[in-house]
């Protein structure tokens, strides 16, 4: 590349229209050549200029996520009312958790928590469930990170050339910052419309009670045509089976959590899709809003459906979690209420069509990952653990001793097949290696 021609190209790109770009970002290049420019670039980095400097995630990671989960909690205020829970309530919540309680201590093995229900408002929530959601979500930042700097540097189409390169730590901070600002809107949103603590599929909390976010549930049966009390009853059911769950199972959140790190190590970055969003003609009248959208395209670029044969191996293996996870849930709380909802069939059915348009799991499982959960394997998997429950009574829950003794997949096409080899584990593959890696039991 020669740096003695501001007239020329580098690498295939005009030179002139790299200078207009980086002066339309506030970079006055005057008569530098290209080496002078890279030059400047460094310097505005060091120096603090915005969108050269390094990000507030990169100095203090702890502020960065204070600052993502304060704008979270903002966003939320605009949601509607959200009234702290009355006396009243709080004495009906109470009673219909223990009933609850008694209804599921005969259709699992698995025991209460002992600690006792709470009603929460949505910003209480995003507080209780802030910690969860930083394991969760900052080895996808990092990944996201590291792909797009990884890509500006290595894997960036040609004639962005030694810029890309140059330009690679600047990469990094903008694929944190667009992360966290789709998240801040993804978690405002589900706070704002989730029913329960763990409604969203997995455990955010550690030692968490039963919770219940009254306004949500208020909102959510204004149109229903059964009692509020009910709906409120066969939420806690689905609840406290759920919290039984992950509570009696020690390996089962650490398990979601290392599938959900092993996937962010495996991100990579479209970039020949990003620079097809570059004119290079009219860079001369690139305005804020024009680098707004391409910063769009670039954050659509992150969630495109997983691609490669270990992504998509991994984000099997959670759907498939997940939905086992959901099913047993489904399965559970039938046999719960059916002896004593008569509407239990009704509710079911409320829950069912919920998952089905979209619920709190969907909208963070999509926006967050690019995994579109299918609310079939979730049907199937009530059906296989219904299947297992009739082979196998009272020893049901012992499936989840280990994650090898889980049903596969396949298993969800045949659940009747189940029982002639469900106890034996599974084999020892590659993934099962690296996630026992990850779960610090390499043995």
């Amino acid at each position: 590349m020669a740096s003695d021609d501001t007239s020329g190209s580098a690498g295939g790109f005009d030179f002139e229209e790299i200078r207009k770009l980086l002066e339309q970002m506030g970079l006055r290049t005057g008569d530098m050549d290209l080496n002078q420019l890279f030059e400047q670039v460094s310097r505005m980095q060091a120096g603090g200029m915005p969108g050269f400097a390094m990000t507030n995630a990169d100095r203090d990671p702890d502020a960065a996520w204070r600052t993502t989960m304060t704008a979270a909690q903002q966003l939320t205020q605009e949601k509607g009312p959200d009234a702290e829970m009355q006396a009243s309530e709080r004495d009906l919540l109470a009673d219909s958790e223990r009933l609850a309680q008694s209804w599921l201590s005969g259709h699992t093995t698995f025991p209460e928590t002992g600690l006792a229900p709470a009603g929460v408002r949505r910003q209480e929530w995003l507080q209780r469930t802030s910690q969860g959601w930083r394991t969760l979500v900052e080895p996808i930042i990092d990944g996201l990170a590291d792909a797009l700097q990884r890509g500006a540097s290595a894997e960036a189409p040609e004639e962005l050339g030694a810029l890309s390169a140059m330009l690679g730590p600047m990469m990094r901070s903008s694929a944190s910052l667009i992360y966290r600002d789709r998240l801040k809107k993804v978690l405002a949103e589900v706070a704002s419309t989730t029913l329960t603590g763990t409604e969203v599929g997995i455990n955010l909390m550690e030692d968490t009670p039963v919770l219940i976010l009254m306004s949500n549930v208020a909102a959510f049966t204004e149109n229903l045509e059964l009692p509020e009390s009910d709906v409120l009853l066969y939420l806690l059911v689905r609840e406290a089976a759920r919290q039984r769950l992950f509570h009696g199972v020690a390996w089962l959140s650490p398990q979601l959590n290392a599938l959900l790190a092993h996937f962010a190590r495996e991100i990579s970055i479209d970039f020949e899709a990003i620079s097809a969003g570059f004119d290079p003609s009219q860079l001369q009248n690139f305005s804020l809003e024009d680098m707004m959208e391409v910063g769009e395209q670039v954050r659509g670029s992150f969630f495109k459906p997983a691609s490669t044969p270990s992504q998509l191996e991994i984000l099997g293996r959670l759907e498939l979690l997940l939905a086992l996870i959901e099913g047993w849930v489904d399965h559970v709380t039938a046999r719960a209420t059916a002896q004593w909802m008569p509407n239990a069939s009704q509710l079911s059915e409320v829950v069912r069509r919920r998952r089905a348009s979209g619920g709190p799991a969907q909208e963070v499982f999509n926006q967050l990952l690019g995994l579109d959960l299918r609310p079939r394997l979730v049907r199937d998997a009530e059906n296989l653990w219904a299947s297992i429950e009739h082979q196998r009574g009272d020893e049901r829950d012992s499936v989840w001793r280990h994650p090898d003794l889980l049903p596969t997949a396949d298993d969800l096409k045949d659940p009747l097949n189940f029982g002639n080899h469900g106890d034996e584990p599974g084999g020892n593959d590659d993934l099962d290696a690296e996630l026992r890696k990850i779960l610090g039991r390499d043995e």
